[in-house]
């Protein structure tokens, strides 16, 4: 990841799920509490994310005031599932919507966004979750790598 901030962002989800295991003392009660903390903070990165990357790519490829325009627009995204990171990424290029679209669909990516957001709106609204430090650890990975691909996407 060449964003230093989603980086960042990245690796402090990543050493708090290293921590989980000493910091719940093998209490399962806690350990589900940290899961959905630390799901909440995927979601975080990815809404993050999708703003930082297009939003750097409108300000290098085009004038201020259509850069600002897709910040405006970018900035008022939020909880976005793979459709939503599809319709942004084709907003800006059809084949960058098809390559992404097709590039989720593979190893269990789509999934893993979306199952990101809909855990976090099921934590959000104080429902149950069946979510665990280790999916969350798994959707982190899919997440990076599809993260990884849309800046390489727009570095071409």
């Amino acid at each position: 990841m060449k964003n230093a901030e989603i980086a960042r962002q990245i690796a402090v989800v990543r050493l708090l799920i290293q921590k989980t295991s000493s910091a719940s003392d093998g209490e399962l009660e806690l350990q589900a509490h940290w899961a959905k903390y630390l799901c909440v903070l995927v979601s975080g990165v990815l809404e993050n994310a999708l703003v930082a990357l297009y939003s750097d790519f409108a300000t290098n490829a085009a004038s201020e005031p259509v850069a600002n325009f897709a910040g405006s627009r970018l900035s008022k995204i939020q909880n976005p599932n793979a459709d939503r990171f599809i319709q942004t990424a084709r907003s800006f290029k059809i084949s960058w919507g098809d390559d992404l679209e097709t590039f989720l669909e593979s190893n269990g990516r789509k999934d893993a966004i979306d199952s990101v957001m809909n855990n976090r709106h099921q934590i959000a609204h104080g429902k149950s979750s069946g979510i665990t430090v280790a999916r969350v650890s798994s959707y982190l990975d899919k997440a990076e790598e599809v993260l990884n691909f849309i800046e390489r996407q727009i570095a071409s």
